[in-house]
């Protein structure tokens, strides 16, 4: 045979002895340095870093929370790792919404989790569902809602929670401050009135604020009873009652006080609550203070719900008008500032029969985690929000606001009556 061809064909056979003599002296070398306790000045030989992920992060169709936390962790099994109960903002990390947003939350004593920082999806406000218990399994994968309205990342690296700088009474810099706002009227319309609210309050407070509207009444309840907001604008009973059971501080009620009204048809015939016997009263919310108010009063006329009248829940305070309206109900039972916010047209079409309580207005508590020198700071901006010349003269235009007055021991212990009702209607314990 030709030397040339008997080069070629030795040649592969040469090169993998040589391959084969380096890594034994690879393997050779490593044993001789962990020996010498020199490995560590050696790179690992593991698997490569996993790559940096955004500070802010959003859900989109097909994400997991287990997914989403592997982007840190490398390995989808370790989700549980960056998922806190108390802290994460999400009640069950089985139900993520496409819109929603994480950020990675760095705490000084070293642990880290995956804090939810919006809600949105498509434009629109999405309630977060039930908490539910987590289980070892990797969370279930995010629905699909259409297009996702992107939203500006937030400039954030570690996140301090709040608890760490409360004691100081100031806000971190990237610190947000969540607001919970009573879903009384449309989210849409809250949404805007408690604009000139965020914005005064980013001014004053040097931080980021974020308003939150849930889908309904409950929500808002579980929602400020398990400490998801700073900041809760709540209905006189939820903040009793949450003041109570949970620690939350009161820092102000709003005034006027709310006129709770009986309305009829102007042209219907009744003119006392007793003409309600065996008929249908209709109430913007079942679960209301005004409604709770008007079921008290009418028991004063011998009327028990159920039994005399039949109680009829509308999905919002525009369904009540219509449904007074349309012959459904023959009276209505709302406060003064849902029968406010009906659309001109219907609302010139009623009478208000009565005006049969003054009802404390809401009440805005504070989240102890805050610590009391903050929430002695917030308590103070807040009630300086309404001589504002901009933001709060704008909010009193839109909302018939006129001020935010103390909520003192006398104002809160009035609403204890409501308590036990309260934890009963809302499907909780003392």
């Amino acid at each position: 045979m030709h030397p040339q061809s008997l080069y070629r064909r030795g040649l592969p056979r040469v090169a993998h002895a040589a391959r084969g003599l380096r890594a034994v002296l690879r393997t050779a070398t490593a044993i001789a340095l962990l020996a010498a306790g020199a490995v560590g000045a050696q790179p690992a030989a593991t698997a490569p870093a996993t790559p940096a992920a955004p500070a802010i992060i959003e859900v989109h169709a097909g994400d997991t929370f287990s997914a989403i936390a592997a982007r840190f962790t490398g390995n989808t099994r370790t989700w549980a790792q960056l998922y806190n109960a108390q802290l994460s903002r999400l009640p069950n990390p089985n139900m993520i919404l496409v819109g929603m947003q994480f950020e990675l939350v760095s705490e000084p004593s070293g642990g880290r989790y995956l804090r939810l920082v919006s809600e949105r999806g498509n434009g629109a406000v999405l309630a977060v569902k039930a908490p539910a218990a987590p289980t070892g399994k990797p969370p279930a994968t995010a629905a699909a809602v259409g297009q996702v309205a992107q939203v500006a990342p937030v400039a954030t690296a570690a996140a301090v929670p709040l608890a760490a700088v409360a004691g100081a009474g100031i806000a971190p810099a990237d610190e947000v401050l969540v607001v919970g706002v009573l879903p009384n009227i449309g989210a849409a319309t809250l949404q805007a009135q408690y604009e000139s609210l965020k914005t005064y309050l980013e001014r004053v407070g040097q931080q980021k604020v974020r308003i939150v509207v849930p889908a309904n009444f409950k929500l808002f309840f579980d929602n400020t009873m398990r400490g998801d907001y700073d900041l809760a604008i709540a209905a006189p009973h939820f903040a009793r009652v949450a003041q109570l059971d949970r620690g939350m501080t009161p820092l102000g009620m709003y005034e006027p006080r709310i006129n709770a009204l009986f309305l009829t048809p102007i042209e219907s015939p009744l003119t006392a609550p007793r003409d309600v016997r065996g008929k249908t009263v209709a109430f913007a919310n079942p679960t209301s203070l005004v409604a709770m108010f008007g079921q008290q009063w009418l028991r004063q006329q011998s009327l028990e719900p159920g039994k005399d009248y039949e109680v009829k829940g509308a999905n919002s305070d525009m369904g009540v008008g219509r449904m007074l309206l349309s012959g459904d109900a023959v009276a209505a039972i709302m406060s003064n500032g849902e029968f406010r916010s009906l659309p001109q047209d219907e609302s010139s079409r009623m009478k208000i029969v009565d005006s049969f309580a003054r009802m404390p207005n809401f009440i805005l508590v504070g989240h102890p985690r805050l610590g009391s020198a903050r929430l002695a700071r917030l308590k103070s901006q807040l009630k300086d929000f309404l001589s504002d010349k901009d933001e709060g003269a704008a909010f009193m235009r839109a909302t018939g606001i006129t001020g935010v007055v103390e909520a003192d021991d006398a104002v809160m212990r009035e609403l204890d009556p409501f308590a036990p009702l309260t934890r009963r209607v809302m499907g909780v314990a003392n």
